[in-house]
């Protein structure tokens, strides 16, 4: 039977002082005492270990919506039929609260569901991959590749940060489309706003932000399209309302900076 509660999805959206933020229902199943050692595997950064749907606080309908996707998401997992190996892409710009988001779901799925999952930046897996080929180091380029087409749950973060080259194109396209194949969990976090081929080309002549199409090419955006549901987040950047108070720090006095968009005071959002 359905929670009415919750709608079964194991969390439910409260609000507090004028705030959202998600907390687990009461019908949802306690998670067992020393879960959280199952990510120590998983390669999250430390900057991002405190990430989790509880501690991620919304600030506006862009937000809520993101959230509540995310919850469902979590709820159904794992997905069969036509929606077997069924990703996310988190798109927005920067401080929006993606990676929080991101490795939030990463988390729900290790500890809560039992599946087995990698954190990986895009910067440092193009980087581990490159050091493969200098002959002092001992690992090869199939042996850095095979855990990272292979887990079960793979969180990407940043796609597209650095300028793409042919070789990376081609070697993000075959991670990606052998996890596609494979039926495997991709998540993915991009600061580049995804459009269809026809929109990026209208906006060529009257703006200068990039898109991910014209980041990583018509190929790789049109498997991204197949293998993920596209998660729009749109907010204020937290980084710049961090600033006052940081600025008040440094010279003696202390202030409270004013309560970023889509964020808990307290925690990290990306």
């Amino acid at each position: 039977m359905t929670c009415e509660r919750c709608g079964g999805v194991g969390f439910e959206i409260v609000e507090n002082g004028g705030r959202q933020y998600a907390r687990p229902c009461a019908c949802r199943r306690p998670a067992g005492d020393g879960q959280d050692h199952a990510l120590a595997g998983c390669r999250v950064p430390p900057r991002y270990e405190h990430c989790s749907l509880e501690t991620f606080t919304p600030g506006n309908a862009s937000l809520v919506a993101a959230l509540e996707k995310v919850m469902r998401y979590c709820s159904g997992y794992p997905f069969s039929g036509a929606d077997e190996g069924l990703g996310l892409l988190f798109t927005g710009d920067n401080g929006v609260g993606k990676t929080h988001l991101a490795v939030a779901v990463l988390r729900e799925l290790v500890t809560n569901k039992g599946a087995r999952g990698e954190f990986w930046d895009f910067h440092e897996l193009i980087r581990t991959i490159k050091n493969s080929y200098n002959p002092e180091t001992r690992m090869t380029e199939e042996q850095v590749l095979e855990p990272v087409v292979n887990t079960g749950v793979l969180l990407l973060d940043d796609l597209g940060a650095w300028k793409m080259t042919d070789w990376m194109i081609d070697t993000l396209f075959y991670i990606l489309n052998s996890r596609y194949l494979a039926k495997r969990v991709t998540l993915i976090t991009t600061n580049f706003q995804d459009v269809d081929r026809q929109t990026a080309g209208r906006a060529e002549n009257n703006t200068t932000k990039e898109f991910l199409l014209e980041r990583i090419g018509q190929r790789l955006r049109s498997r991204l399209m197949e293998m993920c549901l596209v998660i729009r987040m749109e907010a204020n950047d937290w980084r710049e309302a961090q600033q006052s108070g940081k600025l008040g720090a440094v010279v003696g006095r202390p202030e409270t900076p004013p309560e970023p968009t889509g964020r808990r005071r307290g925690t990290t959002q990306r």
